[in-house]
């Protein structure tokens, strides 16, 4: 089992009375979710961190994350670096917004919020009322986009298209009158279409999208080979003694 330490971050106040149970539950639970994605910034480095195991404690409030070396090697590696440079501009988008969020925090709240952790004896960055570190990442990037949804409106004075999509909800896309027009009736049927545009980076959504072209399935029902699939699998699929076992064999392995 791989080497364990910690990380803590301890906020005071400006009459140093905080106390663990002055800090609500949604303060803890932002907490939590902030170091989180401070260590593991992406969706997939989230799902495959270790364990991290979470307590508050006394001296003011303590929040005390246990969790293995190489992420307290990590943390104190990155929170040194922002106290040497005073500056956030090597970190990624997600965190300097979280930095930029103690900050706030710290302004707003009048606290100090000292970053300690396993491997230092003192503090390896201190975030306060006076603390003003710039953001300078990008909050969103230019590129092209597939976007897959129904088309419930069309047309306008500034000509777009508006489609309801299960990733983006619903979004307006800007066309001309001749791709409009073009073919058939669009509204009402689902549709993929190419835009140019630009993402958020905090919360993924799209905005200020051009339509590029229209990409619609059209699946054709072939009879005969299909027909010739089947006689083809056939073959070992008569050697399944146990069809109701080979199935739940292969959902499994999907799994």
């Amino acid at each position: 089992m791989e080497e364990q330490g910690y990380i803590e971050i301890r906020v005071t106040n400006r009459d140093n009375s905080l106390s663990p149970k002055d800090i609500d539950i949604n303060e803890v639970k932002d907490f939590i979710s902030d170091i989180e994605t401070f260590l593991y910034p992406n969706r997939k480095e989230k799902h495959n961190r270790p364990h991290i195991s979470y307590d508050i404690e006394e001296g003011s409030a303590k929040h005390k994350f246990f969790l293995p070396i190489t992420a307290v090697i990590l943390f104190n590696g990155l929170t040194t670096e922002i106290k040497n440079r005073k500056s956030l501009d090597f970190l990624d988008y997600k965190r300097q917004s979280i930095i930029d969020k103690f900050q706030k925090k710290a302004l707003s709240e009048g606290y100090k919020i000292e970053f300690n952790n396993s491997m230092s004896n003192n503090p390896t960055l201190i975030i306060d009322e006076s603390t003003n570190y710039e953001r300078i990442a990008p909050t969103y990037f230019e590129s092209e986009f597939y976007l897959y949804g129904e088309i419930y409106q069309e047309g306008g004075k500034n000509p777009n298209l508006h489609m309801s999509t299960n990733k983006y909800g619903n979004i307006t896309i800007s066309a001309t009158k001749e791709q409009i027009m073009d073919g058939e009736k669009k509204t009402y049927k689902p549709y993929g279409i190419k835009v140019r545009g630009k993402k958020n980076l905090e919360d993924e959504s799209l905005f200020d999208l051009v339509l590029l072209e229209f990409i619609q399935y059209k699946p054709v029902f072939n009879k005969s080979l299909l027909d010739k699939v089947i006689d083809k699998a056939s073959v070992n699929l008569n050697k399944i003694t146990n069809v109701d076992t080979w199935l739940n064999d292969i959902k499994a392995k999907g799994i």
